[in-house]
């Protein structure tokens, strides 16, 4: 914020900027050090790589909250750092700041398109960079809470889902068994028996079929349990490939 002709310091709260942590890929050191202090002056964990390679190991190593990278890189370049993060399933959710001398348009349009989230020209202000770095850890930190929402909210519909398709199979197997028991006690009637023994048998089948779908499942289609209740539809998380499984003829 510009109060006349004074910048106000960015606040950050320093309880939750100690929580994450920050890679800087620089590699001239006069600038390293100086967004190493000014990051952890904040309260930031900082960790440093000075080539391309370096970023990428510790990307994996450390793996970070978010990367403060330039692009005139020794060994690999940051433009090839950035497209390899972005390309990569693992380390995409990682919020870039492409850190560069080069002014130009194209140049920074060059490194928004291999996925970078934003960018800083040098010289840079101080205020400027925290004020980003602080934008785009609470974008993360929303879009990671988001996730973690969306995992809780299927993971109670699989819960309900298997609740409702396991119960009842195994509530007959208890039951079953409870009657081979009385019969073992009485006296046994060898084929009321053994038709209690193929029930159960049959209803264990019928949790192995319930387990089977829940493995092959690539989807999330929900239904209504009772009002008000989510819970998985299995039948139709099975994603079909052109065919279905189909007895012999």
């Amino acid at each position: 914020m510009v109060i006349g002709n004074h910048i106000q310091d960015i606040y950050i709260d320093r309880e939750q900027a100690k929580n994450e942590k920050i890679l800087v890929v620089e590699d001239n050191e006069d600038i390293l050090r100086l967004l190493r202090s000014m990051l952890k002056s904040k309260g930031y964990r900082v960790v440093a790589a000075e080539n391309g390679d370096e970023a990428l190991r510790m990307v994996n190593d450390e793996e970070p909250h978010l990367i403060l990278l330039d692009l005139s890189l020794p060994k690999i370049d940051g433009y090839s750092v950035c497209r390899m993060l972005k390309e990569s399933e693992n380390t995409r959710h990682i919020p870039i700041i492409i850190v560069t001398c080069k002014s130009s348009i194209q140049e920074k349009i060059m490194g928004l398109e291999l996925g970078a989230d934003d960018y800083i020209v040098k010289p840079f202000c101080r205020e400027e960079v925290l004020a980003r770095v602080k934008s785009l850890l609470k974008m993360r930190n929303l879009h990671y809470r988001l996730i973690q929402a969306e995992k809780l909210a299927t993971l109670a519909q699989v819960a309900v889902s298997v609740n409702h398709e396991i119960n009842n199979p195994l509530c007959a197997i208890s039951a079953n068994a409870e009657i081979i028991k009385m019969m073992l006690a009485k006296g046994i009637d060898i084929d009321r028996m053994n038709a209690k023994v193929e029930s159960i048998l049959g209803e264990v089948d019928r949790i192995k079929g319930v387990i089977e779908k829940l493995s092959k499942a690539t989807k999330v289609v929900s239904m209504e349990y009772i009002a008000g209740i989510q819970m998985l539809d299995i039948d139709q998380s099975i994603e079909r490939i052109g065919y279905e499984d189909t007895d012999d003829k």
